[in-house]
């Protein structure tokens, strides 16, 4: 039988900003208050994609209910043997010209307006220069590496390589001319556009690599089972409300989709089929 709910607050965490507006995750945790009738608090973790592995983690100490993660983190922490975080069965369904209503993501190969000409396709920046946000990034350079593989290349490809730091900072450098390209979160990417519109019209998406699996939605194991179930059950819901739609779509979120551990097999594949690859860097 599912435990009865006890608590009287909800705490969310965010590992996914600045890069992703923190605005989205307000949005739903003032989305979550309404709909459980739990107070309803947001964390702000900026310096890591999730939990690190070699830091007291929230969830182990019992200081956070949800987080919102990489795939990357979150799977890290399984494979490590945590046994205080599980997979919300609800994952989001992001807006893309490549996307059909799944709940996926790509990595944008961007570069300059004015470089259109030069850049046909993702062959033409063999030589150039290229930046790329962290090694363990799945969207920024491990479907890079797969993609480079399936070509028949390794990173040697490109003619200089500078690690960035983060998305945001990958996408600084190429609009300031310090690389000619780089694999940006489709999600990242639209978010820096919502907030810079005026540098839209300075950038190119060359090409769309991927898929890549939704950021999972991730529940301390100890929270109750029926209100995982109703937290699960309203996001799947959220997308299809009027008014909450609304508000998730500047986000460029569509709604949440039903989801299971599966769904990031294919980041398993692509992790397995490039072992042995690296990437060749410099520091930025």
């Amino acid at each position: 039988m599912p435990e009865t709910v006890t608590k009287k607050q909800l705490r969310l965490i965010t590992y996914m900003s600045p890069g992703i507006q923190v605005e989205l995750y307000e949005t739903i945790r003032d989305y979550l208050e309404q709909v459980t009738g739990l107070e309803t608090s947001l964390r702000y973790e900026s310096r890591f994609d999730g939990p690190p592995l070699d830091r007291i983690n929230p969830f182990t100490e019992n200081e956070v209910d949800i987080g919102f993660m990489t795939s990357s983190a979150f799977t890290s922490q399984l494979k490590n043997g945590n046994q205080h975080m599980e997979l919300c069965k609800a994952a989001a369904y992001h807006l893309h010209k490549k996307n059909t209503a799944r709940p996926i993501y790509f990595g944008d190969v961007i570069i300059r307006k004015d470089d259109e000409t030069k850049y046909k396709e993702f062959y033409d920046l063999r030589g150039h220069k290229w930046a790329y946000n962290k090694d363990s990034s799945l969207s920024g350079n491990l479907i890079v590496l797969e993609h480079l593989k399936k070509m028949g290349f390794n990173s040697s490809f490109f003619g200089n390589i500078l690690l960035s730091g983060s998305h945001l900072n990958s996408i600084k450098m190429v609009l300031d001319h310090a690389v000619d390209a780089a694999s940006i979160d489709s999600n990242v990417l639209a978010s820096f556009f919502n907030q810079h519109p005026d540098q839209q019209k300075k950038l190119v998406v060359l090409t769309s690599l991927g898929p890549c699996p939704s950021y999972p939605v991730v529940f301390n194991t100890s929270l109750p089972d029926d209100l995982k179930e109703t937290i699960t059950a309203a996001l799947l819901e959220m997308g299809t409300t009027p008014d909450w739609a609304q508000r998730l779509h500047p986000f460029k979120v569509g709604g949440f989709l039903p989801t299971d551990m599966s769904l990031y097999d294919m980041q398993t594949v692509i992790t397995e089929s490039i072992k042995g690859l690296s990437i060749a860097t410099a520091y930025y």
